[in-house]
């Protein structure tokens, strides 16, 4: 069983050397010529859609990290292959995919940083938070990652990838739920508030809602009977991001989702405010689960997690690699079940990744803000 990483950049390197080190038999597809150093080049191949075709077996494993991969889809299909994918579920992939479970095959999709790592953290709360969920409780669920730079400009953003998927998304209505009713809002960036991220020196950064809510809850196994006062997902981004941006909410207002407009709008970004070769890049993620019952909190966990780039290079390419090489590996050992899932569900491997991502990260912790309450409350006692 040989597992197919496609369009491998300098982003799979970190994913690529964890396999190798396991002993995986590997086949490495780049984009270019000059190869991958510190991966064997007797495993490379330039990617070629024919080739790769051809190359794939039944019940071999296709690891695709971009959102431009259906083409991989479709051969991971036709060839009966299994897929691990690093982008968010959409209507074509899912239309490509109805017929996995009926051919035995698994695939795992949105297995990247985000969205990936903030589904292991979104499950575990909700699997912590069952075991102890009282009838009345009215929940509060907040879901925020994204990455920027450490050292910021005044534009408070930079980019390591391309910024077409990110401006796509800012063009595209978003719903979340405020006071128990779903708000929406035609952009995403009409809704900016400020948002304050419990690390070891509290700092305040700016959210908005990336992506309807509603389809996550179902994905993360909320019931159906409980009751959802709040629940936002969306993006986290430094203090003055939406200052900094407001030549581009106007661009993206006149243009709405015209792809030749954000085309020429994202290699405009990209050149002007790319992320240089060695410089640090910074990944935050908060996520939290709050029941509350006649007003006051009774339960309140959440996952923060603070990691930075530097010599080991970018931070997001390091976590996204891991993320879809322990994807592969799962696949691999056949530990997830024929069909398209969003994530991985089982509580082993979501406690087994989490702990992988922990010792990655550099700063990730689980709080429970009850305890800490309790703590002070004993301290001023």
């Amino acid at each position: 069983m040989t597992i197919h990483w496609v369009h491998a950049g300098q982003d799979a390197l970190f994913g690529l050397q964890r396999l190798s080190r396991a002993s995986c038999d590997l086949s490495v597809w780049t984009d270019e010529d000059t190869g991958l150093k510190g991966i064997a080049p007797e495993i490379q191949h330039l990617h070629d859609t024919s080739a790769l075709s051809e190359a794939v077996a039944q019940g071999d494993i296709i690891v695709a990290p971009r959102p431009t991969d259906l083409d991989v889809a479709r051969i991971a299909m036709s060839r009966g292959a299994h897929l691990a994918a690093g982008w968010h579920v959409s209507p074509a992939l899912r239309e490509i995919m109805a017929g996995a479970e009926a051919a035995g095959l698994s695939v795992l999709a949105e297995v990247g940083m985000v969205p990936g790592i903030d589904h292991l953290m979104a499950r575990d709360l909700v699997n912590d938070y069952r075991a102890s969920a009282e009838q009345g409780d009215v929940l509060h669920f907040n879901c925020y990652g994204g990455g920027m730079p450490k050292y910021p400009d005044n534009f408070r953003h930079k980019f390591n990838i391309s910024p077409l998927p990110l401006l796509n998304a800012l063009a595209t209505p978003v719903s979340w739920i405020e006071n128990g009713r779903t708000e929406r809002a035609d952009f995403p960036f009409e809704v900016i508030r400020s948002f304050d991220l419990n690390l070891p020196t509290p700092e305040r950064h700016e959210v908005y809602p990336h992506y309807d809510v509603a389809p996550y809850l179902r994905a993360y196994d909320f019931d159906p009977g409980w009751q959802i006062g709040t629940a936002r997902r969306g993006a986290i981004r430094l203090k003055g991001w939406g200052e900094g941006w407001s030549r581009v909410f106007a661009a993206i207002r006149s243009t709405g989702k015209d792809p030749v407009a954000l085309s020429r709008q994202a290699e405009m970004l990209w050149a002007e405010h790319p992320f240089a070769a060695d410089e640090a890049d910074r990944v935050v993620l908060s996520v939290s689960l709050r029941a509350e019952r006649d007003g006051r909190t009774r339960w309140h966990k959440e996952w923060v997690l603070d990691s930075a780039g530097g010599r080991k290079g970018f931070t997001r390419f390091r976590l996204k690699s891991l993320m879809l090489s322990l994807a592969a590996e799962a696949l691999l050992e056949g530990r997830v079940s024929p069909a398209l899932h969003i994530g991985v569900t089982c509580p082993e491997l979501i406690a087994s990744w989490l702990v992988e991502i922990v010792h990655e990260a550099g700063h990730a912790q689980r709080i429970d803000h009850m305890r800490g309450a309790d703590e002070a409350i004993r301290l001023a006692s």
